[in-house]
């Protein structure tokens, strides 16, 4: 047996699933997907098994495509992997049938009653399938080295809307009384993970010739101005990237507990609301996930060894939007943030070094576990170190290059090293490029960001608290110059400094998500007791997990703030996605193993 991918029991030199046909129903009072899917096989068995990832799945009954049932095991679960499903396939068979069931423990879903939507009137769906997570929405070769087509058939309750990351089809009466059918199809092959369903009570309106957005009612109009620019982005992208070939770029603003800033998903991205500041000042995240349509969904990390693939480049390419829309000094301010995030980072697993290279080894080790922006941020100085190296006209071509020869294609570090070299000889080597990948931290020839603001808001936070930036200046600063002033300046402070920051900085009304997280944390860390209520409030309905895991541990390092991390997180985690949920319960306990 040959396993390419440590997170997934697919063999690869088995047959691989080539097309899916999905039937879903969605069953809000039970809290599952009664499912039935067909996948075919990109060549005909020669009589061995398939394995499939499975987790948390109840399986009912295994075909052929010809309706004669096939001999079945479920192996016993495996921390991180799930359950093996093996399937004895006769000679010549293409594809099978499964009959299933997902359970209230699948970790791909999130099932929100209505109390707990933007709208509080009807009761809301999503899937978020990344990294490993479709094994417990269907039975799949659930790793990115693996991509497919599909087709899937939706019965939800009539009142309630239903996309996917799919181009949309017919809408129809449902033969279940109340429900009603959904049909969609995928073009175009991807992996697993880019699969994306929700359900739930949304509007949506054109924003651009090729773009919608879709929102809860009473989010619409605000989710419409933010990102209200799309089709300028894409317009950018393209010419940097070439033709966007996924037909839309539609995206739904999701309930709060959604844990990302944002998921990728092909033609249907998903965005948190916390994006919403009502300034478009958010608006690099949209960026970044409309670069995955290059950078990430069409060239695939084949596995999470190699996620830097995906996030580097996407990362550079973000950047490089931005840097169009809004000029150099703006992409090179929100390379800093990137740098001071990646050093944190790289401080955060001082104890395990091996993690912090580009090309890591994770068997074994859940990769939601140790999620960071190293693969973004480090990855993204690499790339910005060969750009340096060959010249921004000549990197362009490679990338340019680069797309059009893995498209649609999941590919390992090997195979950019070795399309590198045969592009540009040498160019690898010149910028020390196995350090990069394969070495811990950052090499010495990392590249200095550079930006005068930043030197600005540093020598600032250097002053601090002896003396304050002047107040008209201080609040005239760009939301990234208020993040990289709070994110400098020292921690655990007094209480009437931290009253002094929070009236110089009109931290009170700030709406923009980065700026209030870095605030209360620092309110956090210093035990300020005016900010908890606050900071109550905060956690109960934001859901987004880079938002929510500096405050709680901050919380977890206090010693008088210790029990109230502990009483909201029992309280909050009932709404929080359960990969939030897992990743911010290791936290809290962790604070009284060490207590």
């Amino acid at each position: 047996m040959t396993r390419r991918d440590p997170h997934s029991c697919t063999d690869s030199t088995h047959a691989a699933i080539e097309q899916a046909k999905l039937a879903f129903r969605i069953d809000f009072e039970q809290r599952k997907l009664h499912g039935r899917v067909q996948l075919h096989l990109n060549r005909p068995s020669a009589g061995e098994v398939l394995h499939l990832d499975t987790r948390e799945l109840h399986i009912h009954a295994i075909d052929d495509l010809h309706g004669t049932r096939l001999p079945w095991k479920l192996y016993a679960p495996e921390p991180i992997l799930g359950r093996k499903l093996e399937i004895e396939l006769p000679k010549a068979c293409r594809g099978v049938e499964i009959s299933y069931s997902t359970t209230q423990d699948a970790s791909a879903l999130q099932w929100l009653e209505p109390q707990l939507t933007t709208d509080k009137t009807h009761p809301f769906l999503f899937s978020q399938c990344q990294p490993h997570h479709a094994r417990s929405l269907l039975p799949i070769q659930d790793s990115p080295s693996v991509r497919f087509r599909f087709t899937a058939q939706v019965d939800a309750p009539e009142a309630l809307t239903v996309v996917m990351a799919a181009a949309p089809g017919t809408t129809c009466e449902s033969s279940i009384p109340g429900y009603r059918c959904h049909r969609f199809e995928m073009p175009q092959a991807i992996p697993a993970y880019l699969m994306a369903l929700a359900v739930g009570r949304l509007d949506d309106r054109e924003i651009g010739r090729r773009s919608k957005v879709y929102a809860e009612p009473s989010l619409l109009e605000a989710a419409a101005f933010e990102f209200a620019q799309v089709e300028q982005m894409i317009d950018a992208a393209e010419d940097i990237f070439g033709p966007y070939l996924w037909d839309r770029f539609d995206f739904v603003v999701m309930p709060s507990s959604f844990p990302y800033g944002g998921m990728e998903n092909p033609r249907m991205t998903f965005l948190t609301p916390t994006l919403l500041a009502g300034d478009r000042s958010n608006v690099n995240v949209l960026a970044h996930e409309l670069a995955h349509s290059w950078t990430g969904n069409l060239v695939t990390n084949a596995t999470m060894n190699d996620f830097w693939l995906n996030e580097g480049f996407t990362v550079w390419a973000e950047r490089r939007i931005v840097e169009r829309l809004k000029g150099s000094a703006a992409s090179e301010l929100a390379a800093c943030v990137g740098r001071r995030g990646l050093d944190k980072a790289l401080q955060g697993f001082a104890e395990r070094p091996q993690l912090t290279r580009l090309r890591t080894d994770l068997r074994g080790i859940d990769p939601d576990e140790v999620f960071s922006v190293i693969p973004y941020e480090k990855g993204y100085l690499f790339l910005r170190v060969l750009e340096q190296h060959l010249g921004r006209t000549a990197f362009d071509k490679l990338v340019a290059a680069y797309i059009a020869a893995f498209c649609f294609r999941s590919i390992d570090t090997d195979d950019f090293i070795d399309f590198v070299e045969r592009e540009f000889p040498g160019a690898l080597a010149a910028v020390n490029a196995t350090e990069w990948i394969d070495g811990p931290g950052l090499p010495s020839n990392a590249p200095v960001v550079h930006s005068p603001a930043l030197d600005a808001a540093r020598r600032a936070a250097a002053a601090w608290p002896s003396e304050a930036p002047p107040l008209e200046e201080a609040r005239g600063w760009s939301p990234e110059l208020k993040l990289l002033f709070l994110d400098a300046l020292p921690r655990p402070m007094k209480a009437q400094d931290c009253a002094r920051l929070e009236a110089l900085l009109e931290l009170g009304q700030s709406k923009h998500c980065d700026v209030v997280c870095e605030w209360l944390t620092i309110a956090a860390a210093s035990a300020y007791e005016p900010a908890m209520q606050r900071i109550e409030s905060y956690l109960g309905r934001v859901g987004r997990l880079k938002l929510l895991r500096p405050i709680y541990t901050a919380l977890c390092q206090g010693e008088s703030t210790r029990d109230l991390a502990s009483r909201w997180f029992e309280l909050f985690a009932p709404g929080y996605h359960p990969i939030a949920r897992s990743v911010l319960g290791r936290i809290v306990a962790c604070a009284y193993r060490t207590v």
